[in-house]
């Protein structure tokens, strides 16, 4: 397969998906939309391994590194401000709360996965050994996500009941202002 007809099947594939998902989502079903997000991937990967030309060059491959760190910088400042200005505000709303803590742990979760892949790919220019760091650094994953679940699970907050904000735990804030359905 050549590189113009490869870009033109991942154009047509990345329309078609575009239609499909927003349709999925529009009637709510998700597992539609993540099948599809999969099987495309998964397509694209095969397409791509299929094309005889060079697709992208060690130049390409640094201006995207230097382009990615650049961009989860720029995110995590804007979204740290953010979080703090939504925080800040969760006094008049407390539904900013959640919108904040987010925020904090999203940027948290890039910065940590940006890490975690920096020191993958150095290790595996270092070492033979990427196949027990990849199982190591899944474990750890799976352990801090099994904690911040149990930690973080929001047990004192507010349920919505038969129409009725009923309060679950010790909810230290005040029940939502937003009706309940």
């Amino acid at each position: 397969m050549s590189k113009k007809k490869y870009q033109l099947v991942k154009l047509s594939l990345m329309i078609l998906l575009a239609i499909i998902f927003s349709q999925a989502i529009i009637f709510k079903n998700y597992l539609i939309s993540i099948s599809l997000l999969i099987v495309s991937s998964l397509i694209l990967l095969y397409l791509r391994r299929q094309v005889k030309e060079i697709i992208a060059d060690e130049r390409d491959y640094a201006i995207g590194g230097k382009a990615a760190l650049l961009s989860i910088q720029i995110y995590s400042w804007i979204a740290v401000i953010s979080m703090l200005l939504v925080y800040g505000l969760r006094d008049l709303n407390p539904a900013y709360e959640p919108i904040g803590l987010t925020l904090a742990f999203s940027t948290c979760l890039l910065m940590l996965l940006y890490g975690v892949v920096f020191r993958y790919y150095d290790k595996v220019k270092l070492t033979g050994k990427k196949s027990l760091y990849a199982v190591f650094v899944f474990l750890l994953f799976l352990i801090i996500a099994i904690a911040t679940l149990r930690l973080f699970s929001g047990e004192d907050n507010w349920v919505c009941e038969n129409g009725k904000w009923t309060p679950h735990g010790h909810p230290s804030f005040l029940a939502p202002t937003v009706n309940c359905k």
